[in-house]
């Protein structure tokens, strides 16, 4: 393999990131918790695109489960392409974005704000357009991104938005998983055995599979298979995969599966069991605890990749080892494939939108 690569390098800078984010920013936190919490928002917005949009549906996931209020994603091109008139009126608009310079999003963020939204940005750059278009903005603090494909800011997205629903809802248990999180990903491992990647290596197609909060790290995951190793993969919520793609599933089919500390645990630990029966060559991603009990220590078709947690983190918080160990690995087994996970042939940075 080749040495080490930018965005491995990147991943592992976020132990830190999350430090320097707990550090900074709260009263800005605070300020915007203050204003939610005496006049709740009638809904939630979301607008991102690429990796920002897959942790925006963290953050409806996340914002429905503690708050209960209705979180939905605004298609940037209602505003931009269609020119269709939204009604904001008390309404809180998030716009995540590494660049903060994609056009469609600071246009969509500019109407929803003139439109009677609070405007939240959360960014990776400092004094971008999107910044000044909103009312708030809080900084990812993640620092330059040298690798094309995004790592460390979409993890720094999910963490910032972890910490912006702890303040808004009073959370301490919130709070305390996150200072707990750098220590635990810091004594992570992430260089894997070519026995870990051999299947993927061979694989031309892979279907990746989470359920609530590790649905978006599904969709995350199969957008970098597709960017860093030119692998087609597709991700579906393990609720949806017996309404059709479970037909794809033949003997050596690979698949990924993300294994949460959380509710979802019954039905995925279903769908491994019919995934077995079917001959489906399985990687999971879980805590220790999880891998342990699934008792599968002698299938030969099952990889296991276990965070170095065991359960101590509740479920929102544990998405960011799970996460945090498959960029390692994707960007290795780009090297393995003859690729430069940092500089994918058909990819910039920062994206225009046609």
């Amino acid at each position: 393999m080749q040495v080490t690569s930018f965005m491995e390098n990147e991943v592992a800078e976020s132990p830190k990131i999350i430090k320097r984010q707990l550090q900074n920013s709260v009263t800005i936190l605070k300020e915007i918790s203050k204003r939610l919490q005496l006049n709740p928002p009638s809904f939630v917005a979301t607008i991102a695109r690429g990796s920002s949009d897959h942790a925006a549906l963290f953050a409806k996931y996340a914002i429905e489960s503690q708050l209960g209020i209705v979180t939905t994603t605004i298609a940037p091109s209602i505003h931009t392409i269609y020119k269709t008139k939204i009604n904001y009126k008390n309404s809180l608009v998030i716009g995540i974005s590494q660049s903060g310079k994609s056009p469609d999003l600071v246009e969509s963020m500019a109407y929803a704000k003139k439109s009677g939204a609070l405007t939240v940005a959360l960014i990776n750059e400092n004094n971008s357009p999107l910044e000044k278009e909103c009312e708030y903005c809080i900084p990812l603090l993640a620092q330059k991104e040298r690798s094309i494909a995004a790592t460390k800011s979409f993890i720094a997205s999910i963490t910032r938005i972890i910490q912006f629903i702890a303040y808004w809802n009073c959370d301490n248990k919130l709070k305390e998983d996150l200072i707990a999180l750098p220590d635990i990903l810091a004594n992570q491992t992430l260089n894997y055995n070519k026995s870990n990647l051999n299947h993927l290596y061979t694989a031309s197609h892979i279907l990746v599979v989470g359920r609530g909060f590790t649905f978006p790290l599904a969709l995350e995951s199969a957008l970098k298979l597709k960017e860093t190793c030119g692998l087609h993969a597709e991700a579906f919520s393990s609720a949806e995969i017996l309404h059709g793609p479970i037909e794809l599933i033949k003997e050596n089919f690979p698949t990924l599966i993300y294994v949460n500390n959380d509710a979802t645990f019954t039905s995925i630990a279903k769908l491994i069991e019919l995934l077995i029966q079917k001959k489906s060559i399985i990687t999971i991603i879980g805590s220790k605890k999880i891998i342990q009990d699934f008792k599968l220590t002698k299938n030969k078709n099952i990889i296991k990749i276990a965070t170095n947690n065991s359960n101590k983190l509740g479920p929102i918080c544990n998405s960011v080892p799970l996460i945090y160990c498959f960029y390692p690995l994707v960007a290795q087994l780009a090297k393995l494939k003859g690729k430069n996970p940092d500089k994918p042939t058909n990819l910039n940075k920062t994206t225009i939108t046609f």
